[in-house]
């Protein structure tokens, strides 16, 4: 491939800058996906040294930000406190109704992952439509969430290994919700689950590295390892390369911006893996991920509800390093304080 390093390297920039492109699956939307499986060889390619040189530059503005903040919790605005109740019931309905999509189109988890026929996919199948019952009405959900992992490891039977890599986000939506559970209790209930709630942080944590692996995994595996499938993406959707459509640069050629978007996304799975300002990170994620939506078909919103109740969760939480208003919540002087802050019930 030749092109112009530096010119990718800008491009990379610009692209983890344009809400559009760079989160796309392209493997979702083109014929015959298999025809382009990973070159493995392209890891010890410049393009993939890429990745690591936008990683870099970008952490350390977000360390220097950091430093500057004195804080990884930011923005960490009051109206969390009253969005939080939501957060896991959101990330169990948005998980359960892709699930319950997919299972119907006997495929697992998302549309490149068809199923067939025999007695593993029957069982697989049934699993994911026990698992969204159980996620979306609330019933027995921490139960659900544990046969959630059970579904993406029983993958490895059916899949190559690195399409279920693809999916690790499955595993930390699974862990999130066994220690959090569909709906945050209040505090008293609490502490009756606190051999559960000790692992609170540890949890949110997981999501946050299993959905940066997802994430930089695709970066890797549907662009950076296999440019020719995101030049077969880019003929039925040729608007995606948006620094030649809306700006005119010829010179920006598709295979160009493929390289460049998987470098975008790749590093931003990465910055997602560190914990460094997540929050700030997952607002970068949310333009790019919300865009596609509409220049795609519906698949691109079924496939990626369980992403965005991911989102929702990390945006809320954080990195799962620094304590939350659900934990604080947990110090009974703190909620002491919080109740005297309430009127007392009868009062004006």
């Amino acid at each position: 491939m030749s092109v112009s390093r530096s010119g990718l390297l800008l491009g990379a920039m610009m692209v983890a800058l344009v809400p559009a492109g760079a989160s796309a699956h392209i493997r979702w939307f083109i014929d015959d996906e298999a025809r382009y499986p990973p070159r493995w060889s392209r890891l010890f390619s410049l393009d993939a040294a890429l990745v690591l040189v936008v990683t870099l530059v970008l952490l350390a503005g977000l360390l220097l930000t950091r430093r500057m903040l004195g804080t990884n919790d930011f923005p960490n605005p009051h109206v969390l406190r009253y969005m939080e109740p939501s957060a896991t019931a959101l990330l169990a309905v948005h998980t359960g109704i892709s699930l319950i999509y997919f299972a119907s189109q006997v495929q697992l988890f998302v549309p490149t992952l068809g199923l067939g026929s025999g007695l593993i996919a029957a069982a697989l199948v049934l699993c994911q439509i026990v698992v969204s019952i159980s996620l979306i009405s609330g019933l027995l959900d921490r139960a659900g969430a544990l046969l959630l992992a059970l579904v993406w490891l029983l993958g490895f039977a059916v899949f190559p290994a690195w399409k279920m890599v693809d999916q690790s986000l499955y595993v930390g939506i699974s862990l999130c919700l066994f220690v959090l559970g569909r709906t945050i209790p209040p505090p008293s209930i609490a502490r009756e689950l606190l051999p559960l709630a000790q692992y609170e942080r540890h949890s949110v944590a997981a999501l946050r590295v299993l959905a940066g692996v997802s994430i930089a995994f695709v970066g890797f595996s549907e662009k950076i390892l296999a440019p020719d499938a995101g030049a077969e993406f880019l003929a039925t959707y040729p608007r995606f390369n948006v620094l030649r459509e809306l700006l005119g640069w010829d010179w920006w050629t598709d295979e160009r911006f493929v390289i460049a978007a998987g470098v975008a996304e790749a590093s931003v799975g990465l910055l997602l893996i560190s914990g460094v300002l997540t929050r700030v990170v997952i607002l970068a994620l949310l333009a790019p991920f919300n865009v596609t939506v509409a220049f795609l078909p519906p698949i691109e919103l079924l496939g990626h509800l369980p992403i965005f109740g991911a989102m929702y969760v990390l945006l809320l939480y954080g990195s799962g390093i620094e304590p939350h208003v659900h934990e604080q919540l947990l110090d009974p002087a703190l909620e002491q304080e919080h109740s005297a802050m309430d009127p007392a019930p009868g009062s004006p």
